[in-house]
C-alpha cells in the first residue's frame, strides 16, 4: 500500500477556469489529453467499465439495489452515467469547487428541459438556454466551446467530448431525465477530507460513493455508521476499484481511502 498519494502536489481547484468539461474516467489515459474521435473502437473500453459497474449492481440482493443514495463528485460529471445504471432514489453531487457544482446544476436543468439526447446536446452546443447569473453565463459559454472544440486552458479543462464523457447516461437519456427530475437531488460544496463531508458520510444510510480519482491526490479515512448497503467506487482512467462494505452488518466501519482502499472495524 502506498504511503503518500502519487500526486500529492495537488492544489485545491476552486476557480471557475478549473472546471472539467467532460471526464477521463472509464478511458485509457490520453497523451496528449485530446480525444481523437468518438467511435466504437475508441469507446470500447468505456463500455467495459460500464459493464463492470453494472455487473456489480446486478449481483446484489434486490433490497440493496432498491435503496441507493448515489453520492458523486462533480468533476467532469462521469457520475451522470451512474444514475441510469444504479437507479438511485436519492442523489448528492459534491465538489470542492463551487463553480463545478454550478456546472452540474446547469446540466441538470438543461437535461430535464430537453425531450431527447440530440436536443440536449444541441442546446449545449449553441448555448440556447437561459442562465441566471454572470457565473452561469461564463460556464454556458465554456460548455459551448467544449462542444465546438474551441475551449482554451485558460477558460477550463477538457479531454473528451460530452458525448463520450456521458455516453451511458445519454444512451439512457429518458431514464436519466426521469430520475434527475423525480428523486431528491442535493449538492454540497466541500472536499472529501472536510469535517462536514466526513460527518455527512458517517450519518448517511445506503451511501454509494463515487470519488473518481481523488485518492490520487489525497489519502483520508471515512467512517460509515451504516455500512450494510455502503459502497465506495474509485476510478483511475480505465482502472476501477470497488470497496463493498455490505458484508458488515453493523457499524461503524472505516474506509481507508488509499491505494488500494481497505476497511477496518472497531475490533481491528
Amino acid at each position: 500500500m502506498a504511503n503518500t498519494p502519487p500526486r500529492s502536489d495537488y492544489a485545491v481547484f476552486q476557480q471557475i477556469h478549473q472546471i472539467y468539461y467532460g471526464t477521463d474516467d472509464g478511458f485509457a489515459e490520453l497523451t496528449p489529453r485530446q480525444e481523437i474521435c468518438h467511435d466504437d473502437e475508441h469507446i470500447r473500453g468505456l463500455y467495459d467499465i460500464f459493464q463492470h459497474y453494472k455487473a456489480f449492481y446486478s449481483d446484489l440482493a434486490p433490497k440493496r439495489r432498491g435503496s441507493i443514495h448515489l453520492v458523486s463528485v462533480v468533476g467532469g460529471l462521469y457520475g451522470l452515467n451512474l444514475i441510469p445504471m444504479f437507479e438511485p432514489n436519492e442523489i448528492t453531487f459534491y465538489d470542492t469547487n463551487v463553480h463545478a457544482v454550478t456546472f452540474f446544476d446547469i446540466i441538470r436543468r438543461v437535461w430535464i428541459d430537453s425531450p431527447d439526447a440530440s436536443t440536449f446536446l444541441d442546446k449545449l452546443t449553441h448555448a440556447s438556454y437561459e442562465v441566471d447569473s454572470p457565473q452561469e453565463k461564463i460556464i454556458r459559454d465554456c460548455i459551448a466551446a467544449t462542444q465546438n472544440g474551441t475551449l482554451t486552458e485558460d477558460r477550463g479543462q477538457t479531454a473528451r467530448s460530452l458525448l463520450s464523457s456521458w455516453r451511458y447516461a445519454l444512451d439512457h437519456f429518458d431514464k436519466t431525465r426521469d430520475i434527475l427530475s423525480q428523486v431528491p437531488v442535493h449538492t454540497r460544496v466541500e472536499d472529501m477530507q472536510s469535517a462536514g463531508f466526513r460527518d455527512f458520510i458517517a450519518k448517511g444510510e445506503n451511501i454509494w460513493l463515487f470519488c473518481s480519482n481523488v485518492i490520487y491526490f489525497s489519502f483520508f479515512e471515512l467512517c460509515f455508521n451504516y455500512p450494510e448497503n455502503a459502497v465506495v467506487f474509485a476510478s483511475y482512467f480505465d482502472k476501477t476499484e470497488i470497496l463493498d462494505l455490505g458484508k458488515y452488518t453493523k457499524g461503524p466501519v472505516t474506509a481507508h481511502c488509499r491505494l488500494p482502499m481497505s476497511v477496518s472495524t472497531q475490533d481491528q
